[in-house]
């Protein structure tokens, strides 16, 4: 039986991700650096600090603090005034908040939830937020997940998580958790290993989050 859901942040309740790729782009050719397709997907995959130090290594620059922590204000700057809600989450947080307990885990700093939290009103559907800044290892390392579903008091078999991204179901896959991907960020191939795929909102509902519960 399902008594928990679980939701990453960006990509998949906010459409942040998208900032993310425009602020990296113009960043890096502000600098004289045009970003390649392989390195536009792997911003997703990496830490800030990872993602710039690859970028600058890839075109023979020295990586530098201060390069990371310009880029990362700049989009926080740009994500407190532009983000969105994901389509037709507003509608499944409503219906999932009365009847499962509801949790975010996210890789994303706090600060960067509390922002998102009060700019697109989420913060009545969720009874715990778990950021970077409460675990050791992030993601796909399960430790966030495993963690939520403590402080839940919840078994990992009894949570569906929803994430867009590979290291994301990798993470609550490992938890031992039902996984939906929600294909936004990455492709229906790239996210094969979740239970169930969706291509919005618009196609899950309280039937079928209950119903992943029955799966083996």
């Amino acid at each position: 039986m399902i008594k928990a859901v679980i939701f990453d942040m960006d990509g998949t309740i906010a459409d942040s991700e998208k900032i993310v790729r425009k602020v990296s782009i113009d960043f890096f050719k502000d600098r004289g650096i045009i970003l390649s397709k392989k390195e536009e997907t792997i911003i997703f995959a990496l830490t800030w600090k990872e993602f710039v130090k690859k970028v600058l290594e890839n075109h023979g620059k020295k990586y530098k603090q201060s390069i990371k922590n310009t880029l990362k204000e700049r989009y926080v700057r740009n994500m407190r005034r532009d983000v969105q809600a994901i389509p037709g989450v507003h509608e499944l947080l409503e219906v999932v908040s009365k009847n499962f307990k509801v949790a975010l885990a996210t890789n994303s700093r706090l600060r960067e939830v509390e922002i998102i939290f009060s700019k697109l009103g989420f913060h009545k559907y969720f009874q715990l937020k778990l950021a970077k800044d409460h675990i050791k290892n992030e993601k796909p390392d399960p430790e966030i997940y495993l963690k939520a579903a403590e402080l839940l008091k919840v078994n990992p078999e009894e949570c569906v998580v929803f994430e867009d991204s590979v290291i994301g179901v990798q993470a609550a896959k490992s938890a031992g958790m039902k996984c939906v991907g929600i294909v936004n960020t990455y492709s229906r191939k790239d996210l094969k290993k979740a239970d169930l795929l969706i291509d919005g909102y618009h196609q899950i509902n309280l039937q079928k989050i209950k119903k992943l519960g029955e799966k083996k």
